[in-house]
């Protein structure tokens, strides 16, 4: 039980150190809001993560990276169509936003996943 809780807290730190030192910024994440979704990410992936502890890691990490793909796939996707809106479609906005927030959690799913792999915990 302590490891899962030492992999899940190691993940979201990392994260979030992700999102302090701007990684989100760099691949496309509004510099106004790409350390918040870092954060709220990064609390929802650990929550996931302690929630799918009796997971095998290697099927855990599967969930987070198909997680951070679809992610960075609806990120992606909304900015592209908030730019060529010119910043009037807001659902386009908004998937933007919460693409980013669900990227961030499926990367702390996968940190947390070979964290655990790494300590030994199987299950």
């Amino acid at each position: 039980m302590w490891r899962n809780l030492i992999s899940a807290g190691l993940a979201g730190l990392l994260v979030i150190m992700a999102a302090r030192l701007g990684i989100a910024e760099r691949l496309g994440a509004h510099p106004f809001w790409a350390v918040k979704t870092g954060y709220i990410g990064a609390l929802a992936g650990v929550v996931a993560g302690l929630a799918l502890s009796w997971v095998p890691a290697g099927r855990a990490l599967i969930v987070g990276a198909l997680v951070a793909g679809i992610g960075l796939l609806a990120a992606k996707l909304g900015a592209a169509r908030f730019a060529a809106s010119y910043a009037e479609d807001a659902i386009a906005g908004r998937f933007w936003f919460f693409g980013w927030i669900v990227a961030a959690a499926g990367a702390t799913l996968i940190v947390h996943s070979a964290v655990r792999a790494g300590l030994g915990v199987l299950r």
